[in-house]
């Protein structure tokens, strides 16, 4: 049977058979529609695009909720589904390969000086905006001056305001000037929000050009967005479709509906608890990637009833963790220890004792707290991520037994992030993973963050944020980061529901997604690496 499966995706990959004739075949022969569509998983991850993708079509991919707070500035991006349109739109210096180390994109190369105080990018040169407008050296400058601008809240201004200069060596070569030595630097160049914006562009309104692989077409933010291919794009890996459009389906049912309707051909965070209706469905699989993705509870730690350490620690005991991993994500993911470092991290502080859920020590501190059977209210959304609002709930009923009273409230997708969080005293959240523990610490938890969620302050952690970048010594830096993450467990208002993998979903036309850990949809780019067998 390998054999007779080995050469019928021979055929089917030279062009010989279409996607109909090798179902077909295949069924014939007595394999399950469940099984082809694996086969055919594994194909489309396995082939090169370049060999493989096809030109033309529209892929359509629905998202947890079109907001009026979206923008192609960004600086200003404030969820998953706006960080998967800045991809379409923009590229970053550094992207990340499948083992998640920094791979060449608009630098093809880099290097420091002896104490790593210094970095000199080279840049791609040929490289042009959708408007005509040649790549180059000012615009990375121009890039980072907008993030570190006095008057800038973006949320990478946390980790980017080490750079102290950008130096224009030559119009394809810089130098990144450092407050002090950090051997990861190319890392963090390739985080999320680090995208190239062409040099004096302020005004993101219209139709903003960038380098990457598509033009806008419409930006309608909380309505409609439209993407169209960039026949000019650089890169050789894509894109392939004709057009991209992404749809707001705040409700997971409703998202996954429209997939097996056709109405959408590709979605955002699939709920665990739906895998199998994708798997048994003959039109789709899941894409499903092991990650440092975590949803958490934030207990902002400077307003009631939050401010309280006793009820902290109360809510900290009243989590059964691996009822969340087991019921919420079906498996699909890994226990959290109150800070966010996944265990699959190298960085990981594994000597920092496992938090278990205990009702004793729940009814302990809620007491001491003077808030027993005093009801609380949790703000949870799944737009912080799929499962957040399950979780939630889950929460709600492991707690009773400790005296600790919980009331969930459903939060409304398009105003939670602008409404709800870091307004109010707990909600779910949600962090996508990042590649060094530098960048989730500084954006998530530097008292000099605007995401600071839960406000923490803490004079230890603040110094020791500074001191490892300029630690050469690897073995030191874990340390330090260990230290950090023991802070955290102990007196921080994070609570680690869960690390989740990454699981998308797409029609079984749509191929060329590989999945990958650093985030959702092949790391926000599968716009630009699908393609459509029709």
């Amino acid at each position: 049977m390998y054999d007779f499966k080995k050469q019928l995706l021979h055929k089917y990959n030279s062009g010989k058979i279409n996607r109909r004739q090798f179902v077909s075949t295949l069924a014939a022969a007595g394999i399950s529609a469940s099984a082809v569509n694996g086969i055919l998983t594994n194909n489309a991850h396995a082939s090169s695009p370049q060999k493989g993708g096809r030109k033309g079509g529209r892929l359509v991919i629905g998202i947890e909720a079109a907001q009026a707070q979206h923008s192609m500035d960004p600086t200003k991006y404030n969820g998953t589904a706006n960080i998967m349109m800045g991809y379409t739109v923009y590229d970053t210096l550094v992207n990340r390969d499948a083992e998640l180390k920094a791979m060449p994109w608009l630098a093809t190369s880099w290097e420091a000086n002896n104490d790593a105080t210094k970095w000199v990018f080279n840049l791609r040169k040929g490289v042009t905006f959708h408007d005509g407008s040649p790549f180059g050296a000012e615009d990375v400058m121009h890039t980072i001056a907008r993030i570190n601008h006095p008057d800038s809240e973006a949320p990478a201004k946390s980790y980017i305001s080490q750079i102290t200069e950008v130096e224009k060596l030559s119009n394809h070569q810089i130098q990144f000037h450092l407050v002090g030595p950090n051997a990861e630097f190319p890392m963090i160049m390739s985080d999320t929000r680090m995208q190239i914006v062409k040099r004096g562009m302020e005004d993101f309104t219209g139709r903003p050009p960038g380098t990457g692989p598509f033009k806008i077409e419409k930006f309608a933010p909380g309505s409609h967005y439209v993407f169209r291919r960039n026949d000019n794009y650089w890169s050789a890996d894509g894109p392939y479709v004709d057009e991209v459009e992404y749809i707001g389906i705040g409700d997971v049912t409703s998202r996954i509906n429209a997939m097996i309707s056709g109405d959408i051909n590709m979605m955002l965070q699939l709920d665990q608890k739906a895998k199998h209706l994708i798997d048994n469905s003959g039109i789709g699989y899941v894409i499903n990637a092991p990650s440092g993705a975590l949803i958490n509870l934030a207990l902002m730690l400077d307003r009631s009833p939050t401010d309280n350490y006793d009820f902290c620690m109360a809510m900290k005991h009243s989590i059964d963790r691996e009822g969340i991993v087991k019921n919420i994500f079906k498996g699909l993911g890994s226990v959290g220890n109150d800070h966010p470092i996944a265990p699959i991290d190298p960085y990981y502080n594994a000597d920092i004792a496992q938090r278990v859920y205990d009702p004793d020590k729940a009814r302990y501190h809620i007491k001491k707290a003077g808030l027993e059977n005093t009801p609380i209210d949790i703000h949870g959304s799944d737009i912080a991520g799929s499962g957040a609002l399950a979780a939630a709930l889950h929460v709600q009923q492991s707690a009773k037994a400790g005296g600790v009273n919980l009331n969930v409230i459903n939060s409304p997708a398009d105003r939670f992030w602008s409404s709800v969080w870091i307004q109010k005293p707990i909600v779910t959240s949600g962090w996508d993973p990042r590649p060094i523990p530098d960048l989730i610490f500084s954006i998530a938890f530097s008292k000099t963050s605007k995401w600071n969620e839960t406000m923490w302050n803490n004079d230890r952690f603040e110094n020791l944020l500074l001191e490892v970048r300029s630690t050469l010594d690897s073995a030191k830096r874990k340390e330090m980061y260990g230290e950090m993450q023991q802070l955290l467990h102990d007196y921080g208002g994070h609570i680690t529901l869960g690390f989740r993998n990454y699981v998308d979903a797409a029609r079984t036309e749509v191929q060329g997604v590989t999945p990958h850990g650093s985030g959702p949809l092949g790391f926000y780019q599968a716009a630009r690496t699908a393609w459509i067998d029709s």
